[in-house]
């Protein structure tokens, strides 16, 4: 899941994923109707494009409203991020392969425990 809170810097992380065959998909905020499809356990791995100084997805994240979602922030520049833990920030510029190699830990972390 794609949150572009910068929409340009989130359809870019689009392509990417798109280009390495990776599932995603882009929103441009996370709903409660949307968080309420989520079930507990099996919430997807956020990935949060903003190059704002305020990134409110993480603010929804560290308050709790995310359920147990892996977070990765890509572009912060708020400051708030580095203090939180379990927050994955991901300066730009953006490097693919490091981006991509951490993505595909925290989807297989995700789902290899999971029983069918």
């Amino acid at each position: 899941m794609i949150v572009a809170e910068t929409p340009s810097l989130g359809r870019s992380i689009v392509d990417l994923l798109v280009d390495e065959r990776i599932d995603c998909r882009l929103v441009s905020d996370l709903t409660d109707r949307e968080l309420a499809t989520w079930a507990p356990g099996r919430e997807p791995v956020v990935v949060v494009a903003c190059n704002e100084p305020y990134c409110r997805t993480a603010r929804r994240w560290s308050r709790g409203e995310l359920g147990g979602a892996p977070l990765v922030v890509v572009g912060a520049r708020d400051p708030e991020l580095w203090r939180l833990p379990g927050v994955r920030v991901v300066p730009l510029p953006l490097h693919r392969e490091p981006l991509l190699a951490l993505l595909r830990d925290l989807v297989s972390g995700r789902y290899s425990a999971v029983s069918p």
